[in-house]
């Protein structure tokens, strides 16, 4: 493998840590928000808010990645919210 190659893969494991770390901290909001859903006796899905959720990402994206690709992804780490949040 080429050094070129190697720091590019060691720059990628930055990235990697930092997008896992992110993702960390929105469930400690996700799960807050859990806790005074079921305290208020609130649903935990809210539908209105996924699509919101979704066109913002689209939106947000500036590329390379397709709008639909991002969205694919959020839809995912949406799912495993609501996972948590039911938990609590």
């Amino acid at each position: 493998m080429t050094p070129e190659i190697e720091t590019l893969r060691q720059k990628l494991d930055l990235i990697e840590d930092k997008l896992i770390s992110l993702l960390n901290e929105r469930v400690e909001y996700v799960l807050e928000i859990g806790r005074i859903k079921r305290e208020q006796g609130l649903p935990i899905t809210d539908p209105k808010r996924e699509e919101t959720i979704l066109n913002r990402v689209a939106q947000k994206n500036p590329g390379p990645m397709s709008d639909e690709f991002v969205k694919e992804i959020f839809k995912k780490i949406i799912e495993e919210s609501i996972k948590m949040e039911s938990c609590g």
